[in-house]
């Protein structure tokens, strides 16, 4: 993507002085909404600088589950295919099943068809390109997806608060405990690397880009429907400012079209229109305003399950509330971040399935969250630094490896 250079408010009808003359702000909780000026420029030193952080951190959590996993004796290959892995790297190698099966009830059995193709797609191509084995080129195209999308998240935290607070971004982000999500054949890494440039696109009014982007994010995960959301409301805004002509109406129309064929060439493959959403309803998945949510809830308050992680999937969701609340206080973050984050947290809370996964279909939003606590820890020494990325990285590591092998049931 060529480089941004634009200032963009995001915000409120010009920059934050608009309205001090004829229109104040009704109060303050009003003004404190509107949006700051933003400038976007990508420095591809610092890109380069915040890839290595991220390969670094990410190296040291991945040694330590390598490392546990040998010595633990285990298959080399559960490593590698726990989880929706297994999902990804079996069509990358035999391709999609052409049929549904259904249990006795008459509900879709669990199938490869609700994965959306991208991810699969790379994976084959790195295979016969390389001739490695399809673990190790699903791990390749993780680990050169989640640097870029490091580049991206870097890009972004320091167009709003310096070089230092965007490698913060990065380190905080590459030991975060569900990081393992992006060492090994999972979507995460390829998802945030298109979720971190559509919205350094957006917010630097890039509206082509923005589109292609969100295009191309939407053959990855069908949470790509989050970031449609976020173009489209953020063109029709620039549309309603006159600001950037018929550019802001392709972005629009380009948006969705990822999404729409992924749902139609899956579809395809049993012969119906809505053929991923049938596939869908096996994953329990289904979008019911958050009604499931509170079921798991009203399991954990009542000691029905005893599951150590369900304490932290309910705090995940708990601190993603109030950090998009937060967000929206802080006058420097763009409007789009705000609504890409409360998109996220919707969907975790609005669905049902897979409770266990929740923290990590946060990941490709957690960037936007660490907007929050970049700074201070940007702020501290190097040395301390250091012995906290390294920390969370061992962490990391350690937590990985009960979570792809130990637990019963994988994220």
């Amino acid at each position: 993507m060529p480089s941004p250079r634009r200032s963009a408010g995001n915000g409120e009808v010009g920059s934050p002085k608009a309205g001090t003359g004829s229109g104040a702000p009704l109060n303050t909780w009003l003004a404190q909404l509107r949006r700051n000026p933003v400038h976007v420029r990508f420095e591809r030193r610092e890109a380069v600088t915040a890839a290595g952080i991220y390969l670094a951190i990410a190296l040291t959590g991945f040694g330590l589950l390598m490392a546990i996993s040998h010595f633990s004796r285990l298959p080399r290959h559960r490593r590698f295919d726990a989880g929706d892995s297994a999902r990804y790297l079996h069509i990358a190698e035999n391709g999609y099943p052409n049929h549904l099966e259904y249990a006795p009830d008459g509900l879709p059995e669990p199938s490869a068809l609700a994965f959306f193709p991208m991810v699969p797609a790379v994976i084959r191509v790195v295979h016969l390109v390389a001739f490695l084995p399809f673990p190790y080129a699903g791990v390749v195209v993780s680990w050169s997806m989640a640097a870029i999308a490091a580049a991206g998240g870097h890009t972004l935290a320091r167009s709003l608060f310096g070089r230092r607070a965007g490698y913060a971004c990065v380190g905080l982000w590459a030991c975060s405990p569900y990081a393992f999500a992006l060492w090994v054949p999972y979507s995460e890494a390829a998802f945030t690397a298109f979720l971190m440039w559509t919205l350094i696109a957006v917010v630097a009014r890039r509206w082509l880009w923005a589109g292609i982007l969100c295009a191309l994010a939407g053959t990855v995960r069908p949470t790509s429907a989050v970031l449609v959301a976020v173009v489209a409301v953020s063109a029709i805004r620039a549309l309603a400012l006159c600001r950037a002509g018929w550019r802001p109406w392709a972005a629009m129309g380009l948006a969705p079209l990822g999404l729409i064929f992924s749902w139609l060439y899956l579809g395809s493959r049993i012969g119906r229109l809505d053929g991923w959403f049938i596939a869908e309803k096996a994953w329990d998945q289904q979008f019911d305003f958050g009604l499931g949510s509170l079921r798991f809830l009203q399991k954990l308050i009542t000691y029905q399950s005893t599951d150590i992680r369900y304490p932290l999937v309910l705090t995940a969701i708990l601190v993603v509330a109030v950090g998009v609340v937060a967000l929206a206080l802080d006058r420097q973050v763009p409007w789009p971040l705000v609504l890409a984050l409360a998109g996220a947290w919707e969907l975790v809370f609005g669905t049902p399935g897979a409770p266990l996964s929740k923290p990590r279909f946060i990941l490709p939003f957690l960037p936007i969250m660490l907007l929050l606590v970049m700074r201070p820890v940007a702020r501290l020494p190097r040395t301390v630094q250091g012995c906290l990325y390294g920390s969370g990285a061992i962490f990391a590591g350690w937590y990985a490896f009960g979570l792809l092998v130990l637990f019963k049931h994988p994220p």
